[in-house]
């Protein structure tokens, strides 16, 4: 027999599960979609800017990781908002393609500086590829994340 006020035990052990998307947005939605985008961007920028403080000049590939994906992120966010499907998002001609994600968000009315254009083709090839994610071995000259920082952020202040 049991008493109902005892405590369920977790299956796992505690700490060992995390859920970080609140229950009241429905990802199934434009707004929904947006939302759970932005949050994903803004904890994968939270992260790159804590490595990066930790060794400021040294951008390796664990805040190159964060820093590409949080502005891939945020693209498919400000995408979301003006009303392209989770599906779309997933397939090409965008999927990780920062190039063209950047550009079908300028389409839409995005604004950003100048110099964004260039700084997101010069890691599109690395990022779209996975270079940065599973190549380890291989010099490479990107821009640093520091920044790539204000275009997440100019994007995320957009939506």
């Amino acid at each position: 027999m049991t008493d109902e006020t005892t405590e369920m035990k977790p299956i796992y052990p505690r700490g060992a599960v995390v859920t970080w998307l609140s229950n009241d947005i429905d990802p199934n939605t434009p707004g929904g979609l947006c939302e759970t985008l932005r949050r994903g961007a803004q904890i994968c920028l939270t992260g790159a800017k804590k490595l990066d403080e930790l060794s400021p000049g040294w951008d390796l590939p664990d805040r190159q990781i964060l820093t590409f994906h949080a502005l891939e992120l945020a693209l498919k966010a400000f995408l979301a908002k003006h009303s392209l499907t989770s599906e779309m998002l997933r397939n090409e001609p965008y999927r990780h393609n920062l190039d063209r994600l950047y550009s079908e968000a300028v389409e839409r009315g995005l604004s950003l500086q100048p110099h964004s254009k260039e700084l997101i083709g010069a890691i599109n090839e690395y990022h779209y590829k996975h270079i940065i994610r599973y190549e380890f071995a291989k010099t490479r000259t990107v821009p640093m994340c520091s920044k790539l920082f204000p275009i997440v952020e100019a994007i995320l202040l957009a939506l």
